[in-house]
């Protein structure tokens, strides 16, 4: 993991490759949640390009929680840009109503909490593209690991013409938002997608491990594996799961790691399978194609 003085020098090499990466003429448009990884995103591109050539917006889910508003007006008054509040209402859930309607066969299912929660990311997504039909540069808010988990929507909050915090790790992602003045608030928080009320990353983590990888809707766990799933949360940390990937990604045995995170064996096995599931799934090339012979 990188020390506070490691993401020092790491701050001025991200201002520079988003100097780099966008052009003199251009804006960015980028998604916030009141979330850690977006607030940090934010400041990153004000200090890069200026406030006059970011814009944010927030999509107000009906379930959000309230703090998550007032992260982003925070945001907004510390950075000096007024974000844009999209309020769509219930269409996350019509959106999921119409796809089962046309596709019954596939089990879309309106009436959970997953389904409309993943319809939220699209509708991210739709508004995201026709902000860059306005000729703003989308700015992806994922971290590393995030993506070596696989835990992200490839064609929602993954998506975007760059990201600034895709190589570093939520753990180091934290220690960047101490240096750029992210509100105590904010770093101190339980990360969450913010879908429902009281959700949390970590216990939707350890869903996630005792799973193999995604929950598809509608999916129940009976009163015993929820027990096994508490379980494995008991266990887990967030500087834990980073350790365990950095040094999955450096080779090491899963002895090794077991040993140095202090996550049981088991724990470490179905966090490896879980990031080799994701890598074979979720993390291809999106515009993968053959070459012109």
């Amino acid at each position: 993991m990188k020390t506070k003085n490691d993401m020092i020098f790491e701050l001025d090499r991200i201002e520079n490759f988003i100097r780099s990466y966008v052009y003199e003429e251009e804006k960015v448009i980028i998604p916030v949640s009141g979330g850690l990884d977006s607030d940090v995103v934010a400041r990153l591109c004000c200090k890069a390009l200026g406030k006059d050539r970011i814009h944010l917006f927030i999509v107000k889910q009906l379930s959000m929680e309230e703090k998550y508003l007032e992260n982003v007006k925070n945001l907004g008054i510390d950075i000096g840009v007024s974000p844009i509040v999209l309020c769509p209402g219930n269409m996350n859930v019509q959106i999921i109503r119409i796809l089962n309607e046309a596709d019954p066969d596939i089990g879309f299912q309106p009436e959970t909490l997953l389904d409309p929660a993943r319809a939220n990311c699209s509708l991210r997504t739709s508004f995201l593209s026709t902000y860059q039909d306005k000729g703003f540069l989308v700015v992806a808010n994922s971290n590393l690991s995030e993506i070596q988990l696989g835990f992200y929507m490839p064609f929602g909050d993954n998506l975007g013409h760059f990201k600034p915090i895709a190589h570093l790790y939520k753990s180091e992602v934290r220690i960047l938002a101490d240096i750029l003045g992210t509100r105590k608030e904010v770093i101190a928080q339980a990360p969450s997608a913010g879908f429902w009320e009281g959700e949390e990353d970590l216990e939707d983590i350890a869903f996630w491990l005792y799973n193999g990888g995604p929950i598809q809707a509608g999916k129940e766990f009976s009163d015993q594996e929820c027990k096994e799933v508490m379980a494995i949360k008991a266990e887990l940390s967030q500087f834990r799961i980073d350790c365990c990937l950095e040094m999955l990604s450096d080779g090491y045995s899963e002895k090794e790691i077991a040993e140095t995170t202090k996550l049981k064996q088991e724990i470490v096995q179905t966090i490896k399978n879980t990031v080799d599931r994701s890598a074979r799934l979720k993390n291809r090339v999106l515009l993968s194609q053959l070459e012109r012979r």
